[in-house]
C-alpha cells in the first residue's frame, strides 16, 4: 500500500500506462527537458536519445553554442548541433533552442574556451557583426527544422552578463538585434527571453524595466528559472504579476514558460541552493512532481526540467570551475542508467497526456481525524497542504499534497478526507480511484460518498504525502493491470 495505516481504504488495481514520445501529441504536451551545455559536452546525448524516446517527453531545449560552431572566422560547423536537432526529431521530441554566450576568436578576457556569459555588445563592432553572422547562419542552416528560440540565457545575473553588470535595457537591444537575425531567415519564428531567479525574486524591477523597454512586440514567450526546495513557495503570485505585468503593457500575446528548474538527486558540499541533505533520489522525485504539477495549475505553456543526464566534472562558468556539479540529471551522468526520476517523469507525461487542462474547481481538505488539535503545537500545517484541479474532455481530477520541504522526509498522515466539487458539467464520479503519482500504481477508493445535499464528493480515510496524489474516476485514466503486463 501506498501508505500503511489501518484505516487507509485502498486497493492497488493496476498503474498508470506509460507512453513513449511518439504516442504523445506535440500540441497536447508542455514537457520539456534540458539538453544544455552540450556546446560544451558535458554528457554524452548519444546515450540518451532511446530512454528519451521511451519517456513521452516532447520537447528538449538546446544550447546552440557559437563557441563550438564558430573555430575559424566565417567558417560555421553545425555538425555536432545537427546530430542532436537530427536525433532528437526522429524520437518524436522538438528541440528548441537557447541562442547565446560568447567566442573566443573575438573576445578576450575570458574564463573559458565556451566564452560562457560573455555578450558582443561589449567587444567593438567586429565582434557584433560576427555574432550576427553567426545568429544568421545559424537561423538559415535550421529552418524547417527548429522555428522557437530563447535569446541568451539568465541575463540578470553577472554570472551570464560579463564583463558588465546586468542591464535590462541592454538586453532588450540584444534580443532586438538578434530576432531581427532570426526573423530575416524564419519570419515566422518564436522569439523568447529569461531570467533568473528563486520564486521570491522572478518578477523583480530587472524584468519590469525589461518589459517596459518596449521589447515585447518582440517576444512570444518569456520564461522563468526557478531553483528552490519549495516549488509552490510564493510561485502562484509571482507568475500572476508577471501576468499582469505583460497585460498592462500590450504583452498579452507573450506566454509564459519555466523554461529551467531543476532539483539534484546529489549535492555538492559548496551550493548556491545550500541544501543540508545533500544526496536524495526520492527528493529529486518529489521536487519534480511538485514542479510539473504547479506549473500546469498556473496555466504555463511549457516547463523544462534541468537536465536529462548528469553533467561531467569541472563544469566552468563564467567566473569559476565547478570540480564536481551537482547530479541534476534524470540519467545517472557515469552509467547513463535511469534515476528514480526518470520513471517519476514517465508518470508525469501520461497523467497529463491527451488534453490535461487545469481547472477551476473546488477541493477543501480536513486533517482532522489524522492530526487532532489536541495533538498539535499549530494549525500552519492545515494551510500547507496544496491542492490543484484539472479536466481532461469533461472528466475532473482533483490532486492535493502537502508543501513541506522535501528534505524534512515527511512521513505522511492519515486518515485525511477531501471534499470535491461535483460540477454538473463534468463526467460524474462513479468509481473514484486514487494515483501514487510516485510510483505510478493506482488504488480504489473504498471509503467515499456524496455529501447529504448531492453537492460535494467525500472522500475519506485517504493518505496524505509531500508529494501529489490525485483522486478521479477509473475510466478517466489508461491503466495497466498485473494481467495485462
Amino acid at each position: 500500500m501506498i501508505f500503511e495505516h489501518e484505516k487507509v481504504s485502498l486497493t492497488e488495481i493496476g498503474k498508470l500506462k506509460h507512453f513513449t514520445s511518439a504516442e504523445i501529441s506535440t500540441g497536447d504536451s508542455g514537457f520539456s527537458i534540458g539538453f544544455e551545455c552540450l556546446d560544451r559536452e558535458m554528457f554524452d546525448p548519444e546515450k540518451c536519445y532511446d530512454l528519451l524516446g521511451a519517456s513521452g517527453m516532447k520537447w528538449a531545449r538546446c544550447q546552440t553554442g557559437w563557441n563550438r560552431c564558430e573555430t575559424v572566422k566565417g567558417v560555421y560547423d553545425f555538425t555536432w548541433l545537427d546530430s542532436i536537432v537530427d536525433q532528437l526529431l526522429s524520437h518524436h521530441v522538438q528541440p528548441w533552442f537557447n541562442v547565446g554566450y560568447g567566442n573566443k576568436l573575438y573576445m578576450t578576457g575570458l574564463y573559458s574556451d565556451a566564452a560562457v556569459g560573455f555578450v558582443p555588445l561589449y567587444f567593438g563592432e567586429e565582434t557584433l557583426q560576427a555574432w550576427k553572422n553567426y545568429v544568421r547562419a545559424l537561423a538559415r542552416h535550421f529552418k524547417g527544422r527548429v522555428s522557437i528560440f530563447e535569446i541568451w540565457n539568465e541575463s540578470n545575473i553577472s554570472t551570464f552578463w560579463q564583463p558588465r553588470g546586468s542591464d535590462p535595457l541592454e538586453y532588450a537591444r540584444l534580443i532586438r538585434l538578434t530576432a531581427d537575425e532570426i526573423r530575416a531567415e524564419i519570419p515566422e519564428a518564436k522569439i523568447g527571453a529569461c531570467t533568473s531567479g528563486g520564486s521570491y525574486c522572478i518578477a523583480d524591477g530587472f524584468v519590469v524595466k525589461l518589459f517596459r523597454s518596449g521589447i515585447l512586440d518582440v517576444l512570444n514567450f518569456f520564461c522563468v528559472h526557478s531553483y528552490c526546495f519549495q516549488p509552490e513557495l510564493n510561485f502562484r503570485k509571482t507568475v500572476a504579476l508577471l501576468r499582469r505585468t505583460l497585460d498592462s503593457l500590450g504583452g498579452q500575446h507573450v506566454e509564459l514558460w519555466q523554461g529551467e528548474g531543476g532539483y539534484a538527486s546529489w549535492f555538492p558540499e559548496v551550493h548556491f541552493m545550500a541544501p543540508y541533505v545533500h544526496e536524495s533520489e526520492r527528493n529529486q522525485q518529489i521536487w519534480m512532481l511538485r514542479r510539473y504539477f504547479l506549473d500546469f495549475s498556473i496555466g504555463l505553456k511549457l516547463s523544462s526540467y534541468f537536465q536529462m543526464a548528469d553533467m561531467k566534472d569541472n563544469y566552468k562558468t563564467a567566473r569559476d570551475t565547478r570540480k564536481h556539479p551537482a547530479h541534476q540529471g534524470i540519467l545517472n551522468g557515469k552509467t547513463y542508467t535511469p534515476k528514480p526520476s526518470y520513471f517519476t517523469m514517465k508518470n508525469l507525461t501520461a497523467f497529463f497526456k491527451d488534453g490535461m487542462k487545469t481547472a477551476d474547481l473546488y477541493v477543501g481538505t480536513r486533517l482532522e481525524d489524522a492530526l487532532p488539535r489536541t495533538e498539535r503545537h499549530s494549525r500552519l500545517i492545515d494551510i500547507g497542504v496544496q491542492t490543484n484541479t484539472f479536466v481532461r474532455g469533461r472528466n475532473p481530477f482533483f490532486e492535493y499534497h502537502l508543501a513541506e520541504d522535501m528534505q524534512y522526509g515527511f512521513p505522511g498522515m492519515a486518515p485525511f478526507t477531501i471534499r470535491a466539487e461535483i460540477n454538473p458539467d463534468l463526467e460524474p464520479i462513479r468509481n473514484p480511484v486514487l494515483i501514487d503519482m510516485l510510483s505510478g500504481k493506482i488504488y480504489r477508493i473504498g471509503s467515499w460518498k456524496p455529501d447529504k445535499f448531492g453537492a460535494l464528493y467525500i472522500f475519506e480515510n485517504l493518505p496524505l504525502t509531500d508529494y501529489p496524489l490525485v483522486v478521479c474516476d477509473e475510466s478517466a485514466i489508461a491503466m495497466t493491470t498485473a494481467e495485462k503486463e
